[in-house]
């Protein structure tokens, strides 16, 4: 039978099982049963990670799994590689997210430095994922997984552990070494993932039960959640990385605010507290993706917030609307449906994380008195946006660095990443979350502000050991970053050349072990471009120069091989053990790297 047969009759037994009302269908993908449906969005997710040589499926299921898992828990892009683990020595799981503040943790250091920043962690979540291309939940595969969960909280775990395993494991037993500075016990969520349906089955639900009460028992955590993500599930997972959020809601009591420019138009009116729900939450919580341009996470029991918990619980529960600031909700679509029933899509809460949060945690006790003041304003213009963040989270503490996106510099690079086109094209997402709903971007090609800082303060300041430390410090301790008279090209350029390194990481055209070297590959191929040459000033036309030569040899598929094979060598040549993470975050290390790459000519 030849392959066409094969497909025709997969078809026609597939539209069979449709008509007849069967089961779903499901094709054998290497050894595991992926159904169609989460196989063509395996395929979206591909294109838009650009992993154009992953040919393994059962490795490609893992990535995507990991990727929709995290994607619910965390709201701003991240890098893959950071968070997989998978292979041999894994523990048995397959990604791990540790996420502290709404700030992915890649090392001891940046959760030490987002402590020094924040003062202290109000939200700890330690997150696994195991995948498995099978169309059952296995009982025997579940209690690995929690064993290798349970191992990697012990002082002295058992398994063996695998570089990437080593990395987070140093992370967490240093966290709770410093529980210190965490407000509140961490959580720790498990997400087993199949391609299977999820039916409850009472000899699973007790290995379920089995790796809970393990892992309660060590009595680390404020609460252990496992999850079962079955077919299902991640479909809706996926869907709700593409999708844009929209809500119905009536809206009575409100007047319609004069003409402004930039603005489509804006109320300003009062809804009750149970319909506002709506909008900030689903079945599942509080929808994190509609907070993200909050510039503070939320802060748990804080006073503020026990304030408003207590105001819910009392009798002056009717006067919440005039005792809270209130919300403003920013939408790029607002239609006015029918008489008070508007539409609101593609929508931000741009202040009010905290309001949000504590009303829904206390829903049960808000009554049909309790309303909520809210501004609603229906806008696409990014500078206008970007003015009413700044104006509204001004009102509370935020740091300079959060509300960075907003300066002239960022704005000026925003609309230079914008004269490229094609394969050089990226996005620079000046306003967190910028380009989350534009389907047709493949992911990898947005640059985030942290990835930004990383990238130029690696390849022009020669700080490649401080790219696993919080961002913010990095910004903190530099002043040579985002000065006005800088050349756009040289952010461009470094950004550029750390998107094309790791897309070669992630295709395996270069070795994994150099992935925590990636931004002294950055630094090394600007040294080999220099040869032996002292670096430009940032503001120089030398410096354009410079930055245009790398950008050539970026855009060559011969000769950037040459260069990135050279600066491998120079890291394999001066590091004793590739392995030992700590290795990449000394300035010791920096600087013999930079020695070599400058007489390596």
């Amino acid at each position: 039978m030849s392959i066409d047969d094969i497909v025709e009759t997969i078809e026609m037994m597939y539209n069979c099982s449709r008509n007849c009302k069967m089961p779903v269908f499901y094709i054998n993908c290497g050894g595991g049963i992926v159904d169609r449906i989460t196989k063509g969005y395996m395929n979206n997710f591909a294109a838009s990670q650009e992993l154009h040589n992953i040919t393994d499926e059962s490795r490609l299921f893992e990535l995507f799994s990991c990727y929709c898992v995290l994607s619910r828990e965390y709201s701003e892009s991240f890098d893959l590689s950071d968070i997989v683990t998978g292979g041999g020595g894994d523990s048995g799981i397959d990604g791990i997210a540790i996420i502290a503040n709404n700030v992915l943790i890649h090392s001891p250091e940046e959760f030490d430095d987002l402590v020094d920043q924040t003062r202290s962690i109000t939200d700890l979540k330690f997150i696994f994922v195991q995948a498995k291309t099978s169309a059952s939940f296995n009982g025997g595969d579940i209690a690995t997984f929690g064993f290798g969960v349970h191992d990697l909280f012990k002082e002295q775990p058992e398994m063996v552990q695998n570089d990437e395993i080593k990395e987070k494991a140093s992370i967490i037993s240093h966290i709770l070494s410093n529980m210190v500075s965490v407000r509140n016990k961490p959580k720790c969520l498990l997400y087993y993932v199949t391609t299977g349906r999820w039916t409850e089955d009472q000899n699973v639900l007790s290995r379920v039960e089995g790796v809970r009460s393990d892992l309660i028992s060590e009595n680390l955590f404020s609460d252990v959640i496992f999850t079962p993500v079955d077919a299902d599930y991640l479909q809706r997972l996926f869907k709700a990385t593409i999708d844009k959020i929209q809500v119905e809601i009536d809206f009575p009591e409100r007047i319609t605010l004069p003409e402004m420019n930039g603005i489509s138009e804006a109320y300003l009116g009062i809804l009750p507290a149970k319909s506002f729900l709506s909008l900030v939450s689903d079945d599942e919580g509080v929808i994190k993706s509609i907070l993200y341009d909050n510039v503070r996470d939320f802060q748990g029991e804080n006073d503020v917030n026990r304030e408003i918990a207590e105001t819910l619980s009392s009798p002056d529960s009717d006067k919440f609307v005039i005792l809270n600031n209130g919300i403003t909700i920013i939408c790029k679509e607002l239609r006015n449906i029918v008489r008070n029933r508007f539409l609101l899509g593609d929508y931000q809460i741009v202040n009010g994380c905290q309001t949000s949060h504590v009303l829904y945690y206390n829903k049960d006790l808000i009554s049909d008195s309790v309303y909520v003041s809210v501004k609603i304003i229906s806008t696409s213009d990014e500078d206008t946006v970007s003015k009413i963040v700044k104006a509204t989270n001004r009102q509370t503490e935020v740091s300079d660095e959060q509300l960075m996106a907003l300066n002239d510099f960022n704005k000026k690079l925003e609309a230079y990443y914008q004269t490229y086109s094609g394969t050089q094209r990226l996005y620079y997402e000046r306003r967190s979350k910028q380009y989350a709903n534009t389907t047709e971007i493949e992911k990898v090609r947005i640059i985030t502000i942290p990835t930004q800082i990383k990238s130029f303060s690696s390849m022009f300041l020669d700080k490649p050991h401080l790219a696993s430390r919080y961002y913010g410090r990095l910004l903190k301790d530099s002043n040579d970053m985002f000065n006005s008279d800088h050349l756009p090209i040289a952010y461009y350029v470094s950004a550029y050349a750390l998107y094309k390194i790791e897309y070669l990481i992630r295709n395996k055209q270069i070795d994994q072990q150099y992935n925590r070297y990636r931004y002294h590959i950055l630094m090394l191929i600007k040294y080999l471009v220099l040869e032996g040459k002292p670096q430009p000033p940032l503001n120089s036309h030398k410096m354009e120069k410079l930055c245009q030569k790398m950008q050539s040899i970026l855009n060559n598929s011969n000769e950037l091989p040459l260069y990135i094979n050279r600066a491998c060598s120079i890291i394999a040549e001066t590091v004793s053990d590739l392995a030992d993470s700590e290795n990449a975050k000394t300035a010791a290390i920096t600087e013999k790297l930079k020695v070599v790459a400058s007489i390596a000519q």
